[in-house]
């Protein structure tokens, strides 16, 4: 129950990082949050740093006597859906500018 949890807060942050910048057109106090996580994120993509909720993530799968996936969230739950697992590198780099890129356009907007 507790690996759902993580599960579903790292959903909710990579779809504040994604798409947080239309929430601050509506609620203009959560840019400099929104901004700080687009950070994170892109940084942890870039640099491949990893996030923190994925150790735990696992960690709480194997508690519960689960066997837990070997790879990142994003790459678990998302890229390897559409990209080659075997450029998880580029399919990283790709996405943090494909976030870039639209957050970009619409802080343009909003700025």
């Amino acid at each position: 129950m507790i690996a759902r949890g993580v599960a579903a807060v790292h959903l909710a942050f990579s779809l504040f990082v994604l798409v947080g910048s239309l929430l601050v057109l509506r609620w203009p106090g959560l840019m400099w949050i929104h901004i700080a996580a687009i950070a994170w994120a892109v940084a942890t993509m870039l640099f491949d740093l990893g996030c923190p909720l994925t150790p735990w993530e696992k960690q709480s799968w194997r508690r519960g006597g689960r066997i837990p996936y070997d790879e990142g969230f994003l790459q678990h739950h998302v890229l390897r859906w559409r990209f080659d697992p075997a450029r998880s590198r580029r399919n990283h780099i790709v996405l943090a500018g494909l976030v870039l890129a639209f957050n970009i356009g619409v802080y343009s907007v909003i700025i």
